[in-house]
């Protein structure tokens, strides 16, 4: 299975997480399974949210720590965010009664025509705009995403 996969700041943000480790290793997995198939990609906002989250909120890391560990994935860092982002976010946001920043992700997704939204902040399985939510902690989501 191919498809481009947009990865949530969650499946980032679990990877590093000292207190889940089954979420840490499937997050690991799927993060290192698609980067080595160059199919990977986040936004500026998902770097935004991890740093805040990982250095500033949680704590998991220091402010450098979290910094390196992001840099890891700039260059999966190719999903766009501009004003047709938000507008696409706004609809969305209405049509699907999403969180607000879910929505500026998956519109993200939605503008580059991407086949997976990686999170477990939706419904498994549901298509929004022709993109198939999956979320990582389900047993089939690397059957899913094709990553086995």
């Amino acid at each position: 299975m191919t498809g481009l996969i947009f990865a949530d700041s969650n499946l980032l943000i679990y990877a590093m997480d000292p207190n889940n480790r089954a979420k840490s290793r499937t997050s690991t997995v799927i993060i290192r399974e698609s980067v080595a198939q160059m199919r990977l990609v986040i936004s500026p906002q998902v770097l935004n949210e991890c740093y805040l989250i990982l250095a500033l909120k949680r704590k998991f890391l220091t402010a450098a720590e979290a910094y390196r560990y992001l840099q890891t994935s700039v260059r999966s860092c190719t999903a766009p965010v501009d004003v047709r982002t938000h507008a696409i976010a706004v609809s969305l946001e209405r049509r699907h009664t999403l969180w607000w920043w879910d929505s500026v992700a998956l519109a993200s997704a939605v503008q580059a025509g991407y086949r997976f939204f990686v999170s477990e902040d939706m419904n498994d399985g549901q298509i929004i705009e022709q993109i198939r939510i999956v979320n990582p902690f389900t047993p089939s989501a690397l059957t899913t995403l094709g990553l086995t």
